[in-house]
């Protein structure tokens, strides 16, 4: 909107091919930004069909509508590279799809680019910031510092890259004028620990840091040790590179939280 651009929004159930073509031929859009998804990573074979039809089947319906001549930015996830060694490399082959989530994700990015067209298929990395699911980790954290409430966790020790979400947004922004076509990660934050994230968000809240009870949870099963993108890509074809330093996003963040006087 900065960019003097015009936004349409479709409110819908994306499974319904009918209601996206309508939606996004009466916007007669430059650009679409796909994003609609069911998030959830849970290694569950019962959501294998629910995954199917939003992720994939739906992914179609919304791409089989963008008019000619327009552009499909089309948000995929870092969960599609699986379980093979950080720094995840677009190149990268993946390894076995460790939930359905990532299945269907990772069969709607080979789909899109087999067809090939105006397609930039966007993969970022761990977001985080305000209007984030309180259950998600950053969120938690900070709901137990402003309250002064104990924080357990695992050892903690696995790494993950984190992007405010500012950031991440600039990055599928420059997705939609980038004189690219083809798979792109969305990232390029630091990588920390996710204990010493948590120590981070208890430090900004103004938390006592004794609150974080390291090791006592049990370690989840098939954790992943190292979580990170490589962001040459990013900064070749983007010209993105994260702006936002860690402590002033987790400080926009906890302010977001304090302001809605909300804690664990």
């Amino acid at each position: 909107m900065d960019a003097g651009a015009a936004v349409a929004r479709f409110d819908g159930d994306v499974r319904d091919a009918d209601a996206v073509r309508s939606s996004i031929h009466a916007a007669r859009p430059d650009v679409v930004f796909h994003l609609g998804a069911k998030v959830d990573v849970r290694r569950d074979p019962t959501l294998d069909a629910v995954m199917r039809e939003v992720l994939y089947e739906g992914s179609l319906h919304v791409a089989d509508a963008v008019p000619r001549g327009a552009r499909l930015v089309h948000v995929g996830t870092c969960e599609e590279y699986g379980t093979i060694p950080a720094p995840y490399a677009e190149d990268d082959e993946p390894s076995a799809p460790v939930s359905p989530y990532a299945a269907w994700k990772l069969a709607t990015t080979r789909e899109l680019l087999r067809r090939g067209g105006d397609v930039v298929v966007a993969r970022p990395f761990l977001t985080y910031g305000p209007g984030q699911r309180p259950r998600q980790l950053v969120p938690a954290a900070i709901r137990a510092a402003l309250a002064g409430t104990r924080f357990p966790m695992t050892t903690g020790e696995q790494t993950r890259e984190w992007n405010f979400v500012d950031d991440t947004v600039a990055g599928l922004l420059r997705c939609a004028v980038a004189d690219f076509r083809g798979l792109v990660n969305v990232c390029g934050g630091p990588e920390l620990s996710v204990a010493a994230m948590v120590r981070r968000v208890f430090a900004v809240a103004g938390a006592s840091e004794d609150l974080v009870a390291v090791g006592a949870l049990p370690q989840r099963a098939g954790e992943v040790g190292r979580f990170f993108g490589d962001a040459h890509r990013c900064r070749e074809v983007l010209g993105h590179t994260p702006a936002v330093e860690l402590d002033e996003g987790l400080r926009r963040t906890v302010a977001w939280w304090r302001a809605r006087g909300e804690a664990a």
